[in-house]
């Protein structure tokens, strides 16, 4: 055999090609074989009931062509019943012959579904049709093909009136001498039908799927997003723990703080007594004196007041004086000046004592430079001692104790003293006889104040 064009000898199509035309060249070199009588006979046997719609005849099951009766004197219109192949005519419809390419003989109903409304007027879903190879030319690569068709508005009241006859319908041809051919014009359409209920899950399998897909990405990243924050918790709920305490050794520490402060913030809070009397003991004339001098918290403030009376011969500059002090702040005649005698004048002043700078609180980091004593090691037995200025004094330890001596430099003098032990004696421990005390060298004399002269 020759190869079809258009298809490869190895290809698996053109395996498939030269398997099916050597099918074909033996079946019908088989059927040669046996007599045409018999051929007759057997396509005979084989032909079902067939009925025309168009002259109302009857073809019995295995009948000759001639046989036909009208349909009211058949058995099935006795019976009310059967399985008929209806015959709607060559008037009702149309057949022709198409040329086409041996190569598309494996796919030729969808080619022609293709080609279906270029070959006919109308359209495919318009139309019951059929189609069947005639005959191959191997050598030029084409195959004849006879298209059969019948519109289905011609068609539709020849099924209704098979239905009311309660005739089956199973097979639909254009002329009586189809029946021993392979038309069947309803086979495209229960291919088509079929083929629509074998694949019509699919439009609906895809809308559940794409509903699906866009339920999951709606449900995934929220699902992702509990189990993040399932996974957090733990780590959460410690690190809470951890500001909790943290929370609380803080209100600990600021309470502490507080409770630190506060006497020191009182006793800071304005200058001391003893200040205020020495600064205004220095600035007021010496023909002025005070009777009274208080100081005293003033009520719902957190100031301290001051009230001064006494007399002055000085009245005219006593509040000037009083105001040039730092420790008084905006100082006021409480009551009018009132003259006591020719030479004094009686007068009663007040004023807000002005807040005393804080100290520097002490820091964490001070506390070793506090609490540290330097201790210097003891000299070894027959070291040759210092000079008597600079030499350090030992502190001897205590009796019984096993700690080393002490040793404390002895600052220098600021006014003439005597001689000043340079060791202090634990308690409870008997002095060092062998050692003698150490003594200051005297400051210079201090000369006379000269005399005021009258």
């Amino acid at each position: 055999m020759a190869d079809v064009p258009g298809s490869l000898p190895g290809s698996p199509a053109g395996v498939n090609q030269a398997v099916g035309e050597f099918l074909r060249w033996w079946k019908q070199h088989l059927l040669e074989c046996v007599p045409a009588s018999m051929r007759v006979r057997m396509a005979q046997a084989r032909r079902p009931a067939m009925w025309s719609a168009t002259d109302d005849r009857f073809w019995p099951p295995a009948a000759g062509m001639s046989d036909s009766k009208p349909f009211s004197h058949s058995a099935a219109a006795q019976r009310g019943s059967g399985d008929v192949a209806l015959v709607a005519g060559e008037s009702n419809g149309f057949r022709r012959d198409v040329e086409l390419p041996l190569a598309v003989e494996s796919r030729l109903a969808q080619v022609l579904s293709y080609e279906i409304d270029r070959l006919t007027p109308l359209r495919a879903s318009e139309l019951y049709y059929d189609f069947r190879v005639k005959s191959r030319n191997p050598a030029a690569g084409v195959c004849t093909v006879e298209l059969a068709a019948a519109p289905r508005s011609r068609v539709a009241p020849m099924l209704e009136t098979a239905r009311q006859r309660n005739l089956n319908v199973t097979r639909l041809l254009l002329a009586p001498s189809d029946v021993d051919t392979s038309f069947d014009l309803l086979a495209t359409t229960r291919t088509a039908d079929e083929a629509a209920e074998r694949y019509g899950w699919v439009n609906p399998a895809l809308l559940v799927l794409c509903a699906l897909l866009a339920l999951a990405l709606v449900v995934v990243p929220l699902w992702q997003m509990r189990q993040q924050v399932i996974d957090l918790m733990p780590v959460e709920t410690s690190a809470r723990a951890d500001a909790e305490i943290a929370s609380a050794m803080q209100r600990q520490l600021d309470k502490q703080i507080t409770e630190y402060n506060l006497p020191l913030a009182r006793k800071h809070s304005s200058p001391l007594a003893i200040q205020v009397l020495d600064d205004l003991s220095k600035r007021l004339p010496e023909d002025t004196w005070a009777q009274s001098l208080e100081i005293r918290s003033v009520p719902n403030q957190k100031t301290r007041e001051i009230v001064l009376q006494g007399e002055t011969g000085s009245g005219g500059k006593l509040l000037q004086i009083v105001q040039e002090s730092p420790l008084i702040k905006d100082p006021a005649f409480k009551a009018a000046m009132t003259r006591v005698t020719p030479t004094a004048e009686r007068f009663h002043i007040a004023g807000e004592l002005v807040a005393a700078e804080l100290p520097r609180q002490l820091q964490l980091s001070d506390a070793a430079a506090v609490t540290t004593v330097p201790v210097a090691p003891a000299l070894p037995a027959g070291a040759p001692a210092a000079g008597k200025s600079a030499a350090p004094a030992a502190v001897p330890p205590a009796a019984g104790s096993s700690q080393p001596p002490v040793t404390a430099v002895t600052p220098p003098p600021a006014a003439p003293a005597a001689a000043v032990p340079a060791a202090v004696p634990a308690a409870g421990s008997a002095p060092d006889s062998r050692r003698p005390p150490v003594t200051s060298p005297a400051a210079p004399p201090t000369p006379p104040a000269p005399e005021k002269k009258p």
